[in-house]
């Protein structure tokens, strides 16, 4: 399906962009590839590796731009220049008549060389991609899927404490610190020592405190950092402490990074239950940047401050979810209740679309609701979703898309966007963009709590 839906291709891959986009036409980046394909002999005899083509892609106003292409020679070989309009990971495709092969991950960076070879049919595995960058990114993304085998490994066997949870975690943190002190000043190297400390926070302050001045304030992930270590110090030493940690960042940092950080404050003073000064904050960010979508935000974010903070009565909705049923916050009273606005073909969604599944289908039903609101209006699109795979929770699809009541009642602007809401209708927390692993880590701690307090329930007389 990805090779007759370009569109698609990039919705499943999600393309990392880790610096500011440059003007139109302008490829800055320029890598150079080489490499060989061959055919198991047993599928071909003849020796003839020709007409394997290799393209690495790009997207450009909405259409699929080739950053790259060669077709290899008789003796499998090819050589080819990559221009790409910035440093990232892009989409790397191998066909041959009119037939897709393979789909990989293609660091692109600067100056970058970079051997790809493969003998097809390739089976389980993939692409072999070398070169520093594509070696810290294959690090990380490895690191990353242990993570989460781990840790629905951990929620499907039951029986679990919050330090068995601390104990993959910290591992995982561990292995990250490392990727980036094997491959130092690189896109996976960088990413991966950001999330190394982010994913610590709450389970170690002290660590991501030590750890987070070690974080460049150019890294793509400093407005991240500094959220985990701000929540961090915040335990540690309080909320003016806090303040003070941001306003250090804030001066470093630079200036693409600058509205993020103040965005970040005005959290911190919302966290801090100082509505009136996160507001002002908010104001000041509109002043600053009024035609920039961080002034966007700061609307939004003044009416989530009024409407939408953790304590607060969630929005009452009433929905029709796919098959007919009635699906209201009232019929659903008693139960948590996991709100989740998506759109089947956005990036984010599809990476975390099996981890989602995974801890839908895991969540004890008489404590848990599931509900999924689409933001798209194309229904065909939304039942593509159930073709090949169950889907676990209740489904609303709207003809009304980003208009629909209940999107404008939370507020969400972000997908996906995920509320987590408690037995008596208060919101608990609210998860925006890639945050499906600190959702699951709230929903194992409540479920954990459930469980203890079944516990000693279950030993009194």
């Amino acid at each position: 399906m990805l090779s007759r839906t370009p569109s698609l291709l990039f919705a499943a891959f999600g393309l990392l962009f880790f610096s500011a986009c440059t003007g139109s036409g302008d490829y800055p980046v320029h890598s150079h590839v080489e490499g060989t394909f061959s055919v198991r002999a047993e599928i071909d005899s003849t020796g003839n590796h020709a007409g394997f083509r290799v393209s690495v892609l790009g997207q450009r106003d909405g259409d699929v731009d080739t950053l790259g292409t060669a077709v290899s020679t008789t003796d499998g070989s090819f050589s080819f220049d990559v221009h790409a309009p910035e440093p990232g990971i892009y989409p790397i495709s191998v066909e041959r008549g009119g037939a897709e092969l393979a789909l990989g991950e293609f660091v692109a960076v600067d100056g970058d060389s970079v051997r790809v070879t493969g003998t097809f049919p390739l089976g389980a595995r993939r692409l072999r991609i070398v070169s520093t960058e594509n070696a810290a990114w294959t690090a990380y993304r490895n690191a990353k899927a242990q993570h989460n085998h781990s840790m629905a490994e951990l929620i499907g066997a039951g029986g679990y404490t919050a330090e068995m949870m601390e104990r993959i975690i910290t591992q995982t943190s561990s292995i990250l610190w490392n990727i980036q002190t094997t491959y130092s000043a690189t896109i996976g190297g960088n990413l991966a020592k950001a999330e190394s400390v982010i994913m610590m926070e709450g389970w170690n302050d002290s660590l991501v405190v030590a750890r987070y001045v070690e974080i460049d304030p150019s890294n793509e992930s400093v407005v991240e950092v500094a959220r985990a270590a701000r929540r961090s110090v915040a335990r540690l030493e309080g909320g003016q402490a806090a303040l003070d940690l941001l306003s250090r960042l804030l001066e470093a940092a630079p200036d693409n990074k600058k509205a993020g950080l103040m965005a970040e404050m005005v959290v911190a003073h919302a966290d801090s239950n100082a509505s009136a000064e996160a507001v002002e904050v908010a104001s000041e960010l509109r002043r600053l940047y009024p035609e920039s979508p961080w002034a966007d935000w700061a609307v939004r974010a003044t009416y989530d401050l009024e409407n939408l903070q953790p304590g607060m009565d969630a929005p009452a909705f009433a929905l029709v979810e796919r098959e007919g049923r009635d699906i209201t916050s009232s019929n659903l009273a008693g139960n948590f209740i996991i709100l989740e606005f998506f759109d089947p073909l956005e990036p984010i969604y599809q990476r975390e679309m099996a981890a989602r599944n995974n801890l839908a289908d895991k969540l004890p039903p008489q404590l848990f609701q599931y509900v999924s609101v689409s933001v798209e209006p194309d229904e065909a699109i939304n039942e593509a979703l159930f073709e090949e795979v169950d889907q676990p929770g209740f489904f609303v699809f709207s003809e009304e898309g980003m208009e629909q009541q209940i999107v404008k009642d939370f507020n969400v602007h972000v997908i996906p966007t995920r509320f987590l809401i408690d037995p008596d209708g208060r919101i608990v927390a609210k998860y925006t963009g890639p945050a499906i692993d600190d959702l699951e880590s709230d929903l194992i701690i409540i479920i954990n709590s459930f469980n203890q307090l079944a516990e000693q329930l279950s030993r009194q007389p």
